[in-house]
């Protein structure tokens, strides 16, 4: 197996706690509105809601199983590892997420990800794989910003 580690890090104009709340408290409900081309519905499978939770995230062309790892809504952390369904393509066996917010000056955070990417025996990963999913990230990013820029009454 192969462990490839990367991070990154996204100014949200929205401030931490909002941004907490519907990403991961609210996400059920917040993806589909926020994100109707992307996610279709979100479930929970089992669990309720907290560490050891495993949420189904149906999307256009299939879905993704997450199970959750932490949640430290005072800290404003999240953790979670991507476990099985359409987005763990060949050679990847699981991929493990970390977000963390940080307030900044101006009323919104910093968006802290890290990820790590776990291969099936000694499959590397190209740069350009790398890329596109950080690329992806930063649109899924601004898209949620957006949206709650545009909702100022959502949660």
């Amino acid at each position: 197996m192969v462990i490839v580690t990367t991070e990154s890090d996204l100014v949200s104009a929205v401030a931490p706690a909002r941004l907490y709340k519907a990403i991961v408290l609210d996400s059920s409900n917040f993806f589909p509105k926020a994100l109707p081309d992307f996610v279709k519905s979100v479930e929970i499978i089992e669990g309720n809601g907290g560490p050891g939770t495993i949420k189904k995230f149906t999307l256009p062309e299939g879905y993704v199983k997450q199970k959750v790892d932490v949640v430290d809504e005072e800290n404003y952390v999240y953790q979670y590892t991507i476990v099985e369904g359409d987005l763990l393509t060949e050679p990847l066996e699981k991929v493990c997420n970390e977000y963390k917010l940080v307030p900044n000056s101006d009323g919104g955070c910093i968006v802290k990800a890290t990820r790590k990417y776990y291969t099936k025996g000694d499959a590397q990963l190209t740069q350009d794989f790398l890329n596109s999913t950080n690329q992806m990230s930063a649109l899924f990013a601004k898209a949620v910003d957006d949206y709650l820029l545009a909702n100022p009454d959502y949660n």
